[in-house]
């Protein structure tokens, strides 16, 4: 399946990946945030190898940005409210301060 991207032009303009029906399936369900969650259609080892690869690297990625996002929307001011990033990030407390530390943003800003 073909998905096209339209992105801003300092990042190439519009893009287009082709990816496993499986996969093209858990994208466009993830970023509509549907509740549906559908089983491989694939039957192949090999095809379900490469789909499991593909999700895991794109799981890494989106794993890596959102710490990011994280890291910089707790540097935007010294009062950045971390409850309200926690939530948006579905993180526990102790969760987000791992993510701050690591991303170099203090875990405890009394400290």
């Amino acid at each position: 399946m073909r998905i096209t991207f339209g992105l801003p032009a300092a990042s190439g303009g519009s893009q287009t990946v082709d990816l496993p029906d499986d996969v093209a399936h858990a994208v466009y369900h993830g970023l509509i945030n549907s509740p549906d969650i559908t089983g491989p259609k694939a039957e192949d080892f090999d095809e379900l190898l490469a789909s499991i690869s593909l999700l895991s690297r794109l799981i890494t990625h989106l794993t890596l940005s959102r710490e990011r996002h994280i890291a910089a929307a707790d540097a935007t001011s010294p009062h950045a409210n971390r409850r309200a990033i926690g939530s948006a990030a579905a993180m526990q407390p102790s969760q987000l301060g791992v993510v701050l530390e690591r991303n170099g943003r203090p875990r405890n800003r009394k400290a």
